[in-house]
């Protein structure tokens, strides 16, 4: 495979990785509520080539690429048919921050749910 191939190859498969479910990831719906997970991705690649003749005098060449990717969790949006709220993921590791987080966007969903209760009940005598 020749410097031009690999480089294709490379791009291919980094463009296959990238999608709206890599970036923004699988939605949750509770009590009907969304919540929609944010990320952040970054990549890198590299790709290099070269030919040359050995001291038998025989000609060579050769290729090679490599890459790599890091998704990191940053926000979570919560869309519910009235408000939508963004829930940011910062400064504190990851899982910490989501596990202080994550029980304020349950509560703000069940909230939410009541008020959604009260208005229909309320709007039915």
């Amino acid at each position: 495979m020749n410097l031009e191939e690999s480089l294709k190859v490379i791009t291919e498969e980094i463009a296959n990785m990238i999608s709206t479910k890599t970036v923004i990831g699988e939605h949750i719906i509770i009590e009907g509520r969304t919540i929609i997970p944010v990320t952040r991705v970054s990549f890198g690649f590299g790709s290099g080539g070269g030919e040359g003749k050995g001291k038998a005098g025989d000609q060579g060449s050769g290729s090679g690429g490599g890459g790599g990717a890091c998704v990191q969790p940053i926000a979570f949006l919560v869309v519910s048919k009235d408000d939508v709220q963004l829930f940011a993921i910062k400064e504190k590791g990851v899982f910490e921050r989501i596990s202080e987080v994550l029980p304020q966007i349950m509560e703000k969903c069940k909230s939410m749910s009541e008020e959604c209760n009260k208005t229909e009940s309320a709007g039915k005598t």
